[in-house]
């Protein structure tokens, strides 16, 4: 009886530290996992670095600042305010220029993710080019794009309100209002890494 007890006790001595380093693993594989579509889009060093509270040359990730509202126009003219999203559509702002051939590169992608988040009904997709008018990018637009084109051609919402001056840069913007990242360069927002940032914001 004295050796059944004494295995019995070595038996939990040995299971509860590996219990608890499997609970430590499970649990830092989750917080992993949660990371990834935000690590992916930012890239590691840019990533690691706004974890260490260190604001990178590239991206910004956070959930403390509200962006600022302003209205545009789109290609017929209408206004489009990003204070009427508030509290109903995670937004994904892109800023470009067809001067820009990263951004244009990139146009077709930004079509694909317009397209997929379209189904959900609460995420909305709006690039915001400094050129002058539809006219000056309607070449670049893919046909029967399901984008939402505005214009700011004296850029006083792309630099004046968000201090961009390199594109193409995109900002994902939660129902709040709160501004969550801004990524910085062209990426392929058609990839699976995209779609599970954005959605994850919803």
């Amino acid at each position: 009886m004295r050796k059944e007890t004494l295995a019995t006790l070595f038996a939990l001595a040995l299971g509860f530290p590996l219990a608890f380093l499997f609970a430590n693993a499970a649990a830092d594989g989750e917080v992993r996992r949660g990371q990834a579509p935000l690590r992916g889009m930012l890239g590691n060093q840019s990533y690691e670095a706004i974890a260490e509270g260190v604001t990178p040359e590239q991206g910004y990730y956070g959930n403390d600042r509200r962006a600022p509202d302003f209205s545009l126009r789109d290609k017929n003219g209408r206004p489009w305010r990003l204070s009427d999203r508030r509290g109903k559509k995670v937004v994904v702002m892109n800023f470009w220029s067809i001067t820009c051939g990263p951004c244009v590169e990139e146009m077709p992608t930004l079509d694909s993710l317009a397209r997929l988040v379209q189904r959900y009904g609460d995420v909305e997709l709006v690039t915001i080019s400094t050129d002058a008018n539809w006219d000056a990018v309607a070449s670049v637009i893919p046909e029967r794009s399901v984008l939402q084109v505005l214009f700011d051609p004296d850029r006083s919402i792309v630099r004046g309100k968000y201090g961009t001056r390199l594109y193409p840069e995109t900002w994902i913007i939660d129902k709040e209002g709160l501004i969550r990242a801004r990524i910085d360069g062209a990426r392929d927002w058609s990839s699976p890494l995209a779609l599970e940032l954005i959605t994850s914001y919803r």
